[in-house]
């Protein structure tokens, strides 16, 4: 049954796989920057507020000759098989083999896994790497645990929480036994372990902070700074008001919200946290980590104002195993209740509607997964092939084989110069055209490309648009315009030519 809802999973993405639609912006720059890597900054470009993980590991591709956004998609799936073989396997020694079959069925179902699951992003990739550092704590392997956390923070920043939870598991689980069994209970029983987690946590870590080290130090206050450069300009797109949720209930019940219409299922989700306290799983340190994760995660997402939707991916096989436990706990309850009349009839009727419940549920939740992801597919894929030969081939088309000063990634994904971005937005509208890294901000570029959407200003802030306005007047004044057009939504393109480039490129 497990082998099933797998190769039926991977049956159902072959469409978004073999079919080509216009990449979407973090998608583009995950690409741009495995292509930087592997061309050792030649081609592509370089964002540092992004995980290296993803870049890392799809850039080869790119280097083989591969088809580069094929591989990707490809990749992807793997992934999102791959997490839902770890969420079976978790719930299987959690809660039995029912409850895992259940589970990894609502995951591969899920809309926004479905979806997701084809495109060249980071969620879905961490989060395997997640439910791994999941399932050796629950198999006491904790040296891989911690390893399995590294590499999912390095996939995506916000995936370090897991560290997080998993030392909250420890501590609580080792104080309620200190409770319950007083001197019995050694302080080395929590230490040895925790340990483990930390040092192997730290061993994938490590690279990387040396990394940003010898890259940011002359940029940085310190050499501390340096090191942590990435995560703390990271930390303020959490904060980013372009995706904030206006209103106080749709903002902190945003993930919630998404979850239940993702499958009504999940309502169990819901009733596990009276099972959780009722039937003492808190005093399992397997379910307790099941619960610390999804209550870390939760509250975390929930709370930073910067609201998405594929951000539930990360804990969203965890609410999975906790409403497909949920389901048959109060299956066990409605059995137990007709058993004790001793009617033999009814017990037979119970059972079959619980078949026919579940077997109803799976076929509903994948009916519902087909209906919006095709939807989207076919909306999607009709402007993928145009995009990709029109706007994102008119480099080529002009002859341009220079670097790029982009407002927009999804160039980076479709053509192998080296670009330059300039659309950070934690520093606001730019006052010039340059490029946004320190390293890169005189480096000469002989093109540039501009899209006012691609630039957010807050509804009313006309001090904003002004400066929006500005910069296009001194791009449009300095450059030739080579294209221009408006695409479907309103969106509009401007390529301009640096016609002083090779003269720049020869001074520099």
């Amino acid at each position: 049954m497990l082998f099933a809802i797998a190769i039926l999973f991977a049956l159902l993405q072959l469409p978004f796989i073999l079919g080509q639609r216009q990449l979407f912006w973090d998608e583009a720059v995950y690409l741009g920057i495995g292509k930087y890597l592997y061309s050792l900054g030649g081609s592509g470009l370089w964002e540092m507020i992004r995980p290296p993980g993803l870049p890392l590991l799809i850039g080869w591709v790119w280097k083989a000759g591969l088809p580069f956004v094929l591989f990707s998609k490809v990749i992807s799936v793997l992934f999102g098989i791959g997490s839902i073989l770890l969420t079976f396997a978790i719930a299987n020694k959690v809660f039995g083999k029912g409850a895992a079959l259940l589970s990894a069925a609502l995951l591969a179902s899920a809309p926004v896994f479905f979806r997701y699951s084809s495109f060249a992003l980071s969620d879905i990739p961490s989060a395997f790497f997640v439910l791994a550092s999941i399932y050796f704590f629950i198999s006491r392997r904790y040296f891989l645990c911690g390893v399995a956390a590294a590499i999912a923070l390095l996939f995506k920043f916000t995936s370090g929480l897991i560290l997080a939870a998993i030392a909250a598991t420890m501590v609580i689980h080792y104080l309620a036994e200190k409770s319950r069994k007083g001197n019995f209970v050694s302080l080395a029983s929590l230490i040895k372990p925790l340990l483990k987690v930390a040092a192997s946590f730290a061993i994938p870590v490590f690279p990387f902070l040396f990394a940003n080290w010898l890259s940011y130090r002359q940029y940085a206050t310190s050499y501390l700074a340096a090191a942590f450069r990435p995560f703390v300009l990271a930390s303020w797109h959490q904060f980013n008001p372009a995706k904030a949720i206006e209103g106080l209930v749709s903002n902190y019940a945003f993930y919630l919200i998404q979850a239940f219409r993702q499958h009504f299922a999940f309502v169990f989700a819901l009733v596990a946290a009276f099972f959780f306290w009722k039937n003492r799983w808190f005093a399992d340190s397997r379910k307790l980590l099941l619960g610390t994760v999804l209550a870390v995660f939760l509250i975390h997402f929930s709370y930073i104002p910067n609201k998405d939707e594929r951000f539930l991916l990360i804990f969203l096989p965890v609410i999975c195993i906790f409403a497909a436990a949920a389901f048959f706990e109060s299956a066990n309850y409605l059995f137990g209740f007709i058993a004790a009349s001793r009617s033999a009839t009814a017990y037979r009727l119970a059972c079959r509607f619980a078949l026919v419940a579940a077997f109803s549920l799976l076929l509903l939740s994948f009916a519902v997964a087909a209906f919006v992801d095709y939807h989207f597919y076919l909306w999607n894929s009709d402007s993928g092939k145009a995009a990709a030969d029109g706007l994102y081939g008119s480099l080529s088309r002009f002859g341009i084989s220079g670097p790029v000063l982009t407002s927009d990634p999804v160039f980076a994904a479709y053509n192998d110069n080296r670009f330059f971005h300039y659309y950070d937005s934690s520093i606001g509208i730019p006052k010039e055209p340059k490029p946004s890294n320190d390293w890169e901000r005189n480096k000469p570029f002989e093109a540039v490309i501009y899209s006012p959407e691609n630039f957010f200003c807050p509804y009313g802030d006309l001090e904003c648009y002004s400066d929006k306005e500005e910069l296009f007047t001194t791009i449009n004044s300095s450059y030739k315009l080579l294209f221009n057009e408006t695409y479907e939504g309103g969106i509009s393109y401007y390529l301009f030519v640096n016609e002083s480039f090779n003269s720049q490129a020869t001074s520099s």
